[in-house]
C-alpha cells in the first residue's frame, strides 16, 4: 500500500500537470475570448464539476462533520477573493501581453510567495534545501524576465501581471490551508462558482463579453476548466491536508515547468538556451523545496475535531457502529496528548512552531 504522504505527493504532482495544461489552452482561447470570460469559464466549470461530484456522493460517504462550518467560511471567503477573482484576472491579462512559455515559467513565483507566507503566517520550517530551492526559482525567473538582454516579445508589464497573480495565489494557498481538513470538493465548488461568477459580472461591466463563444470554444473552456482548475485544485487541497503549505506549494511549483514544455510542444513557441536554463533552474528549485523534510521531537496537544482520516499512528480511537464502513472516513474524534519524534511534513497534525 502506498504511504499516505507519498500518495499525497503523487496527487499534487498530477494536479500540477493538470493545471499546466491551462496555460497553452488559455493562450489559444484568448485569441477569440476576453481574459475575464476565460477566467469565468475556467472557474465556473471547475465549480460546477465539483458541485456535481458533491451531488453524486451520499451522506454516508461525505459526512456533514467534514463540511465547512463556523470560521471556515471567513477563511474561504478571503481565499476566493485573492485566488478566485484577483489571481485569474491578473494572469489572463498578463497572458495577453507575454508568451505562454514565459508566463508558464513565471508562475513559479507562486511557490516563492506560498513558501514565504507559509513561513511567516503558519510558522512552517524552511531548511537549507528549501532556501536553495527558493534561490534557484528566483534565479530562473530573472533569467526568463530578460534581465540584461532585449527581446521584442518580452513585455515587462505582462510579466508583472503574472507575478501579481502568483502573489494572489500564494495568499490563497495559505488561506485555504486553514480549511484543508474540510471536503475538498465543497471548497473548490464554492471557490469556482463564486470566483467565476465575479469574473463574469466584471466582464459584463467592462464590456468584454462580446459575441457568444462558438460551441467548440465553449466545450474547450468547460473541459479545461473542469480538469485544469477543478481536479487540479481538489488535489492541491488534499495535498495541503497531508503535506502542509510549504511542501504542497513547492511540489506544485513543477506546474510552470510542465506549462512551458506544453507551450513549446503545442504552440511551437521559441524556447532557446535561456528558456531551457530557466526551466532547469526552476525545476531544480522545486525539487529542492519538495525534498526539504525534517525530524525532531514534538508534542501533540489534546484536541478534538472532525476530518477525513485513516487509522495511522495519530488516529487510534474507538468508533461508533457504522463509522468503519468506509475508509477513509470522517467523524468527530479526540486526540490524546502525545510526544514523539519521526520524519514529518506540516500536515494537519504537525502545524507546530519550530
Amino acid at each position: 500500500m502506498i504511504r499516505r504522504d507519498m500518495r499525497a505527493r503523487l496527487e499534487v504532482l498530477l494536479g500540477a500537470v493538470a493545471f499546466a495544461a491551462s496555460v497553452p489552452a488559455g493562450k489559444i482561447l484568448l485569441h477569440d475570448v476576453s481574459p475575464l470570460v476565460v477566467s469565468a469559464g475556467f472557474y465556473l466549470s471547475a465549480g460546477l464539476f465539483c458541485a456535481l461530484l458533491l451531488g453524486m456522493v451520499s451522506r454516508q460517504s461525505a459526512p456533514s462533520q467534514n463540511r465547512l462550518q463556523g470560521l471556515d467560511w471567513l477563511w474561504l471567503g478571503a481565499a476566493v477573493v485573492a485566488g478566485g477573482i484577483l489571481g485569474p484576472i491578473a494572469l489572463f491579462y498578463g497572458l495577453r501581453r507575454t508568451e505562454a512559455y514565459a508566463a508558464g515559467l513565471l508562475l513559479n513565483f507562486e511557490a516563492v510567495f506560498t513558501v514565504a507566507l507559509g513561513t511567516f503566517l503558519s510558522g512552517e520550517r524552511v531548511g537549507r534545501r528549501g532556501i536553495v530551492g527558493v534561490v534557484l526559482i528566483l534565479a530562473g525567473a530573472l533569467l526568463l524576465s530578460g534581465f540584461g538582454r532585449t527581446r521584442s516579445g518580452f513585455d515587462p508589464f505582462g510579466a508583472l501581471l503574472v507575478v501579481a497573480a502568483c502573489a494572489c495565489w500564494g495568499l490563497d494557498n495559505n488561506l485555504t490551508q486553514r480549511v484543508s481538513l474540510r471536503d475538498a470538493r465543497q471548497i473548490v465548488a464554492i471557490k469556482g462558482l463564486v470566483g467565476g461568477t465575479a469574473s463574469l459580472i466584471l466582464a459584463f461591466l467592462v464590456g468584454q463579453t462580446g459575441a457568444w463563444p462558438s460551441a467548440a470554444t465553449m466545450g474547450t473552456l468547460v473541459l479545461v476548466g473542469a480538469i485544469a482548475y477543478g481536479v487540479s485544485i481538489v488535489l492541491f487541497v488534499r495535498g495541503l491536508r497531508e503535506l502542509g503549505i510549504v511542501h504542497t506549494g513547492s511540489l506544485f511549483a513543477l506546474a510552470p515547468g510542465f506549462a512551458a514544455v506544453l507551450s513549446w510542444i503545442f504552440l511551437k513557441e521559441p524556447f532557446g538556451a535561456t528558456g531551457s536554463l530557466a526551466l532547469l533552474a526552476m525545476t531544480a528549485g522545486a525539487l529542492f523545496l519538495t525534498t526539504d523534510v525534517h525530524r525532531h521531537e514534538h508534542t501533540h496537544p489534546a484536541t478534538e475535531h472532525a476530518h477525513e482520516h485513516e487509522h495511522d499512528e495519530h488516529h487510534q480511537h474507538e468508533h461508533l457502529p457504522g463509522e468503519l464502513e468506509q475508509v477513509p472516513h470522517a467523524h468527530r474524534h479526540r486526540h490524546e496528548p502525545l510526544t514523539h519524534a519521526h520524519p514529518h511534513t506540516h500536515d494537519a497534525h504537525h502545524r507546530h512552531p519550530h
